[in-house]
């Protein structure tokens, strides 16, 4: 080995230790300041279910989205050794039924390991991206500037001063594309079901395999989630179950135009209602020129999508997988009525495609590039103090990114169909 790749390679090793200190000095500070906001009601949940008093699992405010309403709710959130203001409970009754078993433990030592594990899940995350669709990216040079990039990532320091699930979502919907990229169609689709228990909308990464394959993973995933839906059954009762879809459907009917969610009702919403609508978090109807207008773009958005990839030979799937994986992504963070600004760390893998897909292309990187530094300090305010921001433009940044990342595939997909052409008629 000659002197100039060892000190390459030690100058690398450097980068990438200065970069992991940075990088988890960034999250580990978000944590602490944020010290769990999102994750109290799993700890509350976990003591209702020991204490029997279920019937207050899914409370809501009818008006605020982020309250509760409920003495007993709020009770047990300050029995778990804080006075902070419980969020509602959203996850599925096995997720309570689970927590039981942490009912005694000090809701700040619960904030504190998890903290632990979300860095290990989200680096988990991280690199199964990086080998996923940018494996010459797995260097230590390339590691330390992406890990210092990530800084300044606010999807991703939201997450961790919520204290949100988003940090294990992330390597469970990798790792199930990872598992069918080997072939383990079994294994992948089992994965799957786990996310698409605990939060459903990444359903749409199913509908990819049931669509053009593997199918063998896609019913695995569907056979995995009514395994789970049936342990919840068991273990929680069909009554609790029955408060959970009637909680669902009920928020699914409005719109919440803060400046944390960002999906496209979201978007178009914050077009028709005054700033301070942003920060109260209140639950609208959304009129009936609104839902058509969300409607139609959805479904120009959806077409786009299918066309792009059905336009691709479906033998080759090295050329269109992995945009129909991006597009499925992208759909998974812009349909929902609710899309908070830490889902859209799943960005990441996306912007991952754009960049192993562009061919050598300026273009395509340059927009992976944007779609970053939208979703990124100062351009987007730091989400626990929002009122740095005042523009509808900065506010939406991580919604606007995703439509530009669409735009890219469907670039980077009509350029693939152009080459492969260009190919068959060269020969």
């Amino acid at each position: 080995m000659s002197t100039g790749v060892r000190t390459e390679r030690a100058v690398g090793v450097f980068a990438l230790v200065a970069a992991v200190v940075l990088f988890v000095a960034a999250i580990g500070s978000a944590a602490r300041r944020g010290a769990g906001y999102d994750l109290l009601p799993l700890s509350v949940a976990g003591r209702l279910v020991a204490a029997g008093e279920t019937g207050h699992l899914y409370a809501q405010d009818p008006r605020f989205y982020n309250l509760t309403a409920d003495s007993v709710f709020r009770q047990t959130s300050r029995d778990a050794g804080t006075a902070a203001e419980p969020t509602p409970f959203v996850y599925p009754p096995l997720i309570a039924v689970m927590m039981r078993a942490f009912a005694g433990v000090p809701f700040t030592a619960i904030s504190q390991a998890w903290g632990v594990l979300s860095v290990l899940f989200v680096c988990i995350g991280l690199f199964l991206t990086v080998r996923l669709y940018l494996p010459s990216w797995n260097t230590p040079l390339a590691w330390a500037g992406l890990l210092l990039a990530l800084c300044w990532f606010e999807p991703l320091l939201y997450g961790f001063w919520l204290g949100q699930t988003t940090a294990v979502m992330l390597p469970i919907v990798i790792g199930s594309l990872a598992l069918q990229r080997r072939g383990r169609d079994v294994a992948a689709g089992l994965l799957l079901a786990c996310a698409v228990f605990i939060k459903l909308t990444p359903a749409v990464v199913a509908a990819v395999w049931l669509w053009r394959g593997p199918r063998r993973a896609f019913v695995w995933t569907v056979a995995g989630v009514a395994a789970l839906w049936a342990l919840s059954i068991a273990a929680a009762g069909a009554p609790l179950h029955e408060a959970y879809v009637r909680r669902g459907l009920s928020i699914g009917r409005v719109v919440l135009v803060s400046f944390n969610n960002q999906s496209l009702s979201a978007v178009l919403g914050r077009m028709q209602l005054p700033h301070a609508a942003w920060f109260d978090w209140r639950m609208y109807h959304p009129g009936a020129a609104l839902a058509v207008i969300h409607a139609a773009i959805l479904g120009v958005i959806a077409v786009s999508a299918v066309a792009s990839v059905a336009r691709l030979p479906r033998e080759r799937p090295e050329r269109w997988r992995p945009l129909a994986e991006g597009f499925a992504l992208l759909f998974m963070l812009l349909a929902p009525n609710i899309a908070w600004t830490h889902y859209f760390v799943f960005l990441l893998p996306v912007m991952a495609i754009v960049v192993a897909e562009s061919g050598g292309t300026v273009a395509p990187r340059i927009a992976a590039a944007a779609a970053f530094v939208l979703c990124c300090r100062p351009l987007l305010a730091p989400q626990d103090v929002p009122y740095l921001s005042t523009s509808s433009l900065f506010v939406s940044g991580p919604a606007i990114a995703a439509l530009v990342l669409w735009g890219t595939l469907i670039w980077i997909a009509a350029r693939t169909r152009r080459d492969d052409a260009s190919t068959v008629v060269s020969r």
